[in-house]
């Protein structure tokens, strides 16, 4: 009997234990429900209480092998053809988000690390950054019935390539021909429409790569303006973010134009320079397919100096032959002006092939890529065909070279 009162007894205080420590428990809910509920009507304390405050966090990841051949003498003491080798080709972490409510945001973008992007004659901003630095820095309005501004420092509305995202190209990089006319970023202004079938930006600016330059940098100009409209026939405006189409994709026409004229040497310390770009392009997408094309143009004349205009002619297209696994293909051609002198006046061909494999179905967040570039011609002879470890093209003074490589990308 006194056993079995112990073991009644002992039943009693482990179910009051229980209960205690349900309780507790309950209340650590509770409490933790309470926390959450609150904090999600809070805000950072940089923005107005009670407001939207959005900030979100996001990157990318592309990592790659090259490997040249140059048919050229005097490379290195053995007088070797090849240079191979890894590429941590960029490294990217940007924040962005809502200010006070969704007519507000912002943009930031840092790089890491980077490759040389390669420079024109005519580049006054960052060719060939190390370690961290700034990127992009804008903010943006949205006035209302598809207007809106930008202000900051952000690309310009001119070569749709440029336009075009790193993670969303066709090929592992952009092309040669954009290595020499692309605008890369400036600081200034813009302000731009979208309706269902047109849009338009205009922007005035410091000029074409004067990112994070002072406004006493000599390589700014004046003043620039540039202005870009795009017509779509057919699709969604969504479609031109990227050049590829998965399957199953709706059909989706664009046809794109931009022109930008620069003037300097009115105020200290600028380039007594002007300079007049050009851009039409074409891109449409259809169910696994795609295509772009482009012609580009540019103009530049110094005080006391020729004017030497250059031409690009380029294009290329894309198939899906499964679900995940796309070919592609492309060629594009540098046409330099003849006043730069007999022996840089060359025409500059490019043509390239590759494979994507798409790791996550229908997005570009995890995609490994195969890519051959053949380069026709002299480096050497063309003005305006930059060496550029981007593209793969190397300087040299003979015949082709070619460049094989593969790349990793990954977004978070």
């Amino acid at each position: 009997m006194k056993k079995r009162l112990l073991m009644i007894a002992g039943a009693a205080l482990s179910v009051g234990t229980f209960a205690q420590a349900q309780s507790s428990l309950d209340q650590g809910r509770a409490s933790q429900s309470e926390l959450l509920s609150d904090a999600s009507t809070r805000t950072s304390s940089l923005a107005p209480a009670a407001q939207d405050f959005t900030p979100a966090v996001h990157g990318y990841e592309q990592f790659r092998f090259n490997w040249n051949n140059r048919d050229d003498d005097g490379l290195d003491a053995k007088d070797n053809k090849s240079t191979i080798g890894f590429q941590n080709a960029r490294t990217r972490l940007n924040v962005s988000g809502n200010i006070a409510n969704e007519n507000w945001g912002y943009f930031i973008q840092f790089g890491f690390g980077d490759i040389s992007e390669g420079s024109s004659p005519f580049d006054g901003g960052l060719s060939s950054p190390s370690g961290a630095f700034l990127e992009d820095a804008y903010g943006w309005y949205k006035m209302g019935n598809g207007w809106s501004l930008k202000f900051g420092q952000f690309k310009l509305p001119l070569f749709r390539e440029e336009l075009v995202g790193d993670t969303y190209q066709l090929f592992i990089d952009r092309s040669v021909s954009n290595t020499f006319f692309t605008q890369q970023r400036s600081q200034g202004v813009q302000i731009a429409y979208e309706g269902d079938q047109f849009r338009f930006a205009g922007a005035f600016s410091d000029g074409l790569r004067t990112a994070n330059t002072d406004f006493t940098s000599g390589a700014e100009a004046d003043w620039a303006l540039t202005a870009r409209a795009e017509w779509k026939w057919a699709g969604d405006w969504k479609q031109a973010k990227d050049f590829t189409s998965f399957q199953n994709s709706e059909y989706f026409g664009m046809l794109g134009g931009a022109i930008h004229y620069q003037n300097g040497g009115d105020t200290v310390p600028t380039t007594d320079a002007d300079d007049l770009a050009a851009t039409i392009d074409a891109s449409v997408e259809g169910n696994g397919w795609n295509a772009f094309a482009a012609v580009d143009y540019n103009r530049f004349k110094a005080n006391g100096s020729s004017a030497l205009s250059d031409w690009a002619f380029q294009i290329q297209g894309g198939i899906f032959v499964t679900a995940d696994w796309e070919i592609v293909a492309g060629w594009d051609i540098l046409v330099p002006d003849s006043n730069y002198g007999s022996g840089f006046d060359s025409n500059f061909n490019t043509i390239r092939v590759g494979v994507n494999h798409y790791i996550v179905p229908e997005s570009h967040a995890a995609k490994v890529s195969i890519g051959l570039s053949w380069f026709l011609d002299k480096q050497g002879e063309c003005a305006i065909a930059i060496p550029n470890t981007a593209t793969g093209l190397l300087s040299s003074a003979k015949d082709s070279q070619w460049n094989l490589n593969g790349q990793i990308q990954l977004t978070f």
